[in-house]
């Protein structure tokens, strides 16, 4: 292995780790040599992801947290440093989609539910993390976007903004914490395939995803999670402010 792609006693948490994105990325950061902490409100999802992770010799400890409650967040991070001391990896992937309507018919009480989890709990996790990697000298962060979050997609009004927030957090923590060590990164996927995935049995759908998708196929969690590891790694070490597109050239088209 290129020594700069190593996260060789590293300690990281990744939100959503209990499927699809999340999970590709927990085992990902874990080949790279990373212990993971993995974080979901589903626990019987995250202890399925930890098995695995421990299978590669690595240690995992599993976490119960809804993202969108700043205590149970302030909780997740110290029962992090309790276990390992230490905290150098964020993946803040934990998200909602919303219902695909037309925007004049969004709720207050929908908005309020999208907007808490993807971008209140973005922040959230992002803040308390944060706080602990600079106590401790540094680390690195990655947001997950969505191409929602740099170009609107039709019907998603609350899932757009907040996915346009989530871009703007990681300028704005990137410029903040370069001082104190801390690079704010972002991934912003295509359409990827999820261990349960409601579009893929729409035929329609999934020509229209496929055919508008320059590769011509829907991405996988584990394409996403390598590029997340990448970003989280010293090999990105003069990468921060950055939103990186994995979306087999979507937004190219």
């Amino acid at each position: 292995m290129v020594p700069e792609f190593s996260l060789e006693g590293q300690v990281a948490v990744v939100t959503g780790a209990g499927r699809s994105i999340g999970r590709g990325t927990a085992l990902a950061l874990a080949d790279a040599g990373a212990d993971v902490v993995a974080v979901a409100r589903t626990a019987s999802e995250i202890e399925r992801v930890c098995e695995e992770i421990r299978a590669k010799g690595r240690r995992a400890l599993a976490v119960q947290c809804d993202v969108s409650d700043e205590e149970a967040v302030d909780r997740m991070v110290s029962r992090t440093l309790e276990e390992f001391g230490h905290l150098d990896v964020l993946v803040a992937n934990a998200g909602v989609f919303q219902d695909w309507k037309p925007s004049e018919q969004m709720t207050v009480v929908e908005w309020d539910v999208v907007i808490g989890i993807n971008l209140r709990g973005m922040m959230l996790c992002c803040l308390a993390a944060g706080k602990a990697m600079i106590g401790n000298g540094g680390g690195s962060i990655v947001t997950v976007s969505s191409i929602a979050g740099l170009t609107a997609l039709p019907n998603t009004l609350s899932y757009t903004a907040a996915k346009f927030g989530v871009v703007g957090l990681t300028k704005a923590l990137a410029v903040d914490w370069a001082k104190h060590n801390v690079r704010v990164n972002c991934v912003a996927p295509g359409f990827v395939e999820r261990d349960s995935e409601p579009l893929l049995d729409e035929p329609a759908v999934v020509e229209y995803v496929t055919s508008r998708t320059a590769v011509g196929r829907w991405g996988k969690p584990r394409e996403l999670g390598l590029a997340i590891t990448f970003l989280a790694s010293p090999a990105a070490s003069f990468i921060t402010g950055a939103t990186l597109a994995v979306d087999g050239g979507w937004l190219a088209q």
